[in-house]
Parts: structure tokens; C-alpha cells; sequence
């Protein structure tokens, strides 16, 4: 017997060297001769053959395509894409050809990506060395068609906050701005998100224009005149280590304690942030403040349990929800804390849109993982197929439906807020935040500030998001599976949570630290409570 097991773990073992042993082989594949196929021209028939590839798998795995642009109207841009294919193009040039018909669709989480060039290890080793890039040393964000500096992260300390960049080595943000505007949209026809979109990408974009630099021309314009600099690759300051924190063990409590509030709240070491941050106005203790970065780090269970215990403890009256710039996250976790916002038994989701029972099979869960792991997850994927096939019913309408957490009857926590609520909103605000936003939209007791979300009232296109390569050019395209409906629905289509009062602060409310949408909820409080 002993033998037996002896011999089967020696197979095991076989099994798993010859698999990572060919993974090895396939990852070593020459970095130049990849880059190298990105400068060759494909062949009008094989650029054709995508664009027939992505028609074919819109078609088939995404649940609402026809939401926010008509069947007619689509074809007709396949068509012109089509005909506008005359000659072979590059990967890079037929991404800019039909990454616009992507974004026509109007479903945010969906969008075609740019080819990018590879790096050789030894020049990455070497660029991580050398530390943080130049264009990473500015905090940028594009307004009103200019890009601004609104911190400045390098060892050139002349550059101030409200700095407008007028070139990058003498490529001005405007050319980049023009050409991939096109390439990527928001969730129907708002537009507070594109300007934020972009801003988020803007290095990303860059990058993929001028390749990886280790310094950069960059021309500002700051009181009206020109500063022109050359910005280096920066070595970080390494932070030198506490030598109580290896002392005795009663020093040791508060790190271990601190480590534990990390893996709750979600802590961001590069931004050095919390993704929930609970804090309160010191002018007026009875007023809390819960900041809400994203719905994808921490342990959201224990941390809104936390949450929502001190402020009973504080007998808190007024709570400020910020959600702007929340990108989205877990469903489960916008369920979770719409739970301790409602003093009502609810249902907030209806179960999602799919197109048949095997369209979750196209999880993408081989392309986020290391190959190495590969083996593995083609153990567990036969498990994930069926537990999803089990979840997904046909209607007598034949339409397919996921069952979701948040599309099954719930009763809100028993610690739930009773207090006032205002929740502040933005174009950065999209996705699962935009789920939440819009089920507590219809609970009159609530104000919203702000501007439009940049994700959709209604629905979002998301759920999984696998990552589909297109067969020649190798362009990747993420497409959402799941149609993802909220119980409360609005009768105007294409557009986002309006606030009850729309405040959009300024380039100087920006530099100068302001927050113009806290500072009128905090009078409006005082307001009300004075009456």
C-alpha cells in the first residue's frame, strides 16, 4: 500500500514537471520576435477573420447588446469597418479601426485594448532599479480639454499644483487626447466619465505612443510662463525601519493590531489609503464621514459590521456616504452595505442577464493567472462549470438568468443607520457603487450631491469579465457576461444616478484643497437641524 502511494505521488510529480516544464518553454518565447510581429502588417483577410471573430462572440456572449445602440445601427458600423480594410494594417493600426465600433456599444466595462510591446526581463530588472518612471511622478488630471498638475511627485519642486503640461517631449496631451478618445466609452451616453477615463489612462496611452522612457522632455505653463525640464527616472526614498517594532512583545500589540485594520479596510500600500475609511466632522461629532474607495479590498463583512457598531456607539445623526471615483467592485459587498442603509427587507438585484447556460463557461480564467497555476485551475474549472450551469434558469420567455446574492429577499442588518444620509456622487463613480447608488435612490430620506455617475442607473454590464485575443492581431477584448439589472429602475435609459443637487468643483477647488460638495452637505445639515 505504502508503495502504491509512493508510486502515485512519483506520477503526480512527472505530471506536474512535464507541465510546468512546457509552460517554461512557451513563456520563453523571444520578446523581440513578438515585438517584431507587432510591426508587421496582417493580411486583409486574416484582419477581416477578426472582425468576423468579434461580431461572432459579441453576438453570442454579451446579454445586452442592443441596449444602448440598435442591431441596425451596429451592422451598419461593422460594415464600414469592413470596408474600410483595403490594404494588411498593424495590430496598432487596426486597433484604432475597431476599437471605436467596441466603444459604440456604450457598455463601459467592455473595451478593446491597445497591443502593447514587451520588455525583457533584464530591462526590467534594470528600469525597477532605477525606480519610478517620469510620468509617474506627476499626479495628472485632464479639465476642460487641458491636462493639469495636481501634485507633483519629482525632485524638480518648481512645479506647482495647477501646473497645465504643454508637451511631453513635444507631443502636447491634446494629440493623445484626439486619438483614443474614440476607443473607450462610459456606460451609455453620460459623459462625466470620459474626462476621468481618460486621466486614468493617460500614461497607459502615452506609453504605448513613445514607448517606456527613463526621462522625459515635459513644457509647463505656470503664471503664465513656459518652464521647460527634464524629468529622470527617481529612485524612492526608502523609509528606515522602526527598531521598536522588534522589541518586546507588549510594543508588538499595536502592529499586529494595525495589520489587522489593513486586512479589514482594505489598506492600498501606494496610496497609503484605506479602501473604507470611517472619520467624523470634528466641528460636529454627531456628523460621520464614510469614505468608500472601492467595493474590492478588505473583509467588507467585518469591516461595515465595525463601521456601522461605532456609529450607534457615537449616537451618530448624519452620515455622508462618499462615493465618488468608486470604480465598483463585489456585488456582494454593495449588497452588504445597502443592508445597513435601509430599514426594510429587500431584494436590490434582479438575477442577472445571461445568454445561455454555458456562456459563464468563457470565465477568461486563464488569462489572470500564472501559467504555472494552470494545471490547477483545470482541476477546479469542471466544478465551476456546473455550480454556474445550476444557477442559470430560462424564463418562459427564453431568456437565460444568473442567480445573484443580491436578487434573493434579505432583511436589512438589525444595526442598520437610521440617521440622515447624503451620499456624494461623480463621473468616477461607476460599476457596483452605481448599483448601490441607484437601489438607495429610492428612499426619499436620502440626498444626493454632486454630478452624474459615470456608470448606468439601471444596469451594468459586468459580473465576469472575461479577456477575449483576437486570433491574428492578438488584440485583447473584455467583454461582460452578465447583464446586471437593479430592482429600482428609471425611465430615463443611457444614464446615470443625477444628484439632488449637481456641484462640480473647480480646477482651483482642486489645488486649493476645497471640497465645495462636503462643505454645502454640512451647511444644509446644520440648516435642517436648526428648524
Amino acid at each position: 500500500m505504502h508503495l502504491k502511494i509512493k508510486k502515485n505521488k512519483n506520477i503526480l510529480n512527472t505530471i506536474f514537471l512535464v507541465h510546468f516544464f512546457i509552460l517554461f518553454q512557451i513563456s520563453c518565447t523571444s520578446v523581440a520576435d513578438y515585438n517584431k510581429k507587432l510591426d508587421t502588417p496582417i493580411s486583409k483577410e486574416k484582419l477581416l477573420a477578426d472582425i468576423n471573430f468579434v461580431q461572432h462572440k459579441l453576438e453570442k456572449l454579451h446579454p445586452s447588446l442592443y441596449t444602448y445602440i440598435s442591431k441596425e445601427q451596429f451592422n451598419t458600423k461593422l460594415d464600414s469597418v469592413r470596408l474600410a480594410i483595403d490594404k494588411p494594417l498593424t495590430s496598432k493600426e487596426f486597433f484604432f479601426l475597431l476599437s471605436p465600433l467596441v466603444a459604440s456599444v456604450h457598455q463601459g466595462h467592455m473595451f478593446l485594448s491597445p497591443p502593447f510591446k514587451k520588455i525583457e526581463a533584464k530591462e526590467q530588472t534594470r528600469l525597477t532599479k532605477l525606480g519610478i518612471g517620469p510620468l509617474s511622478q506627476f499626479d495628472l488630471e485632464w479639465i476642460n480639454y487641458k491636462l493639469y498638475v495636481l501634485k507633483n511627485k519629482s525632485s524638480i519642486k518648481a512645479i506647482v499644483a495647477g501646473a497645465e503640461v504643454i508637451s511631453i517631449n513635444q507631443v502636447p496631451p491634446q494629440n493623445i487626447y484626439n486619438k483614443y478618445r474614440n476607443t473607450y466609452s462610459s456606460d451609455g451616453y453620460n459623459t462625466t466619465y470620459l474626462s476621468r477615463g481618460f486621466s486614468k489612462r493617460f500614461s497607459t496611452y502615452f506609453t504605448n505612443e513613445m514607448g517606456v522612457n527613463d526621462s522625459l522632455a515635459y513644457v509647463f505653463k505656470q503664471n503664465d510662463s513656459l518652464i521647460r525640464c527634464v524629468i529622470h527616472r527617481q529612485i524612492l526614498e526608502k523609509k528606515l525601519k522602526v527598531k521598536t517594532a522588534f522589541s518586546a512583545s507588549p510594543k508588538l500589540k499595536p502592529i499586529k493590531e494595525n495589520k489587522k485594520k489593513q486586512r479589514i479596510y482594505g489598506y492600498d500600500p501606494i496610496s497609503k489609503s484605506y479602501s473604507k475609511n470611517l472619520s467624523f466632522v470634528l466641528k460636529d461629532s454627531s456628523i460621520a464621514i464614510l469614505k468608500v474607495k472601492d467595493f474590492s479590498k478588505g473583509n467588507f463583512r467585518k469591516g461595515y459590521k465595525e463601521i456601522f457598531s461605532t456609529l450607534k456607539q457615537k449616537e451618530i445623526k448624519t452620515l455622508i456616504l462618499d462615493l465618488r471615483n468608486n470604480p465598483g467592485g463585489r456585488v456582494a459587498e454593495a449588497v452588504e452595505l445597502y443592508s445597513y442603509l435601509t430599514d426594510k427587507d429587500f431584494v436590490m438585484l434582479q438575477s442577472a442577464i445571461v445568454t445561455s447556460k454555458t456562456s459563464l463557461w468563457k470565465l477568461g480564467l486563464f488569462d489572470k493567472i500564472p501559467k504555472i497555476i494552470y494545471p490547477f485551475a483545470a482541476a477546479f474549472y469542471p466544478f465551476y462549470m456546473g455550480f454556474s450551469t445550476l444557477r442559470t434558469e430560462k424564463n418562459n420567455e427564453k431568456v437565460f438568468s444568473y442567480s445573484l446574492v443580491g436578487s434573493k429577499k434579505r432583511k436589512c442588518n438589525p444595526n442598520h443607520f437610521s440617521g440622515k444620509v447624503y451620499i456624494i456622487i461623480n463621473g468616477g463613480s461607476f460599476s457596483a457603487s452605481c448599483l448601490l447608488a441607484s437601489s438607495l435612490k429610492s428612499n426619499k430620506n436620502i440626498t444626493f450631491v454632486g454630478e452624474e455617475t459615470g456608470g448606468g442607473f439601471n444596469s451594468t454590464v459586468a459580473g465576469l469579465l472575461p479577456i477575449l485575443k483576437l486570433p491574428n492581431s492578438k488584440l485583447p477584448l473584455r467583454i461582460g457576461l452578465m447583464d446586471i439589472k437593479t430592482t429600482n429602475q428609471s425611465e430615463v435609459i443611457g444614464h446615470g444616478i443625477y444628484p439632488d443637487k449637481e456641484i462640480i468643483p473647480t480646477l482651483s477647488d482642486k489645488l486649493e484643497n476645497k471640497d465645495p460638495e462636503m462643505d454645502w452637505i454640512i451647511k444644509d445639515n446644520n440648516l435642517k437641524n436648526n428648524l
